[in-house]
């Protein structure tokens, strides 16, 4: 499985409503960081994951219900 995909998927199985409104970073189906700005994430992820392909996004105000359907 590709990383990003594999990061996305790890979000459904995660409660990241405390996240609502933020930025996250998520390496190896783990939040890594979480923050107002995406510099401030971003440049966390290029100094402390240099290698890794990260998925980054900025959750909603309400956190929508993402479901994995096999």
């Amino acid at each position: 499985m590709r990383p990003i995909i594999s990061n996305f998927e790890s979000l459904s199985e995660k409660d990241i409503s405390a996240y609502a409104g933020e930025w996250i970073a998520v390496v190896k189906n783990k939040i890594v960081i979480h923050g107002k700005s995406f510099r401030e994430v971003y440049t966390f992820v290029k100094k402390n994951y240099p290698k890794d392909k990260p998925l980054i996004g900025k959750l909603p105000e309400a956190i929508p219900i993402v479901l994995s359907l096999n």
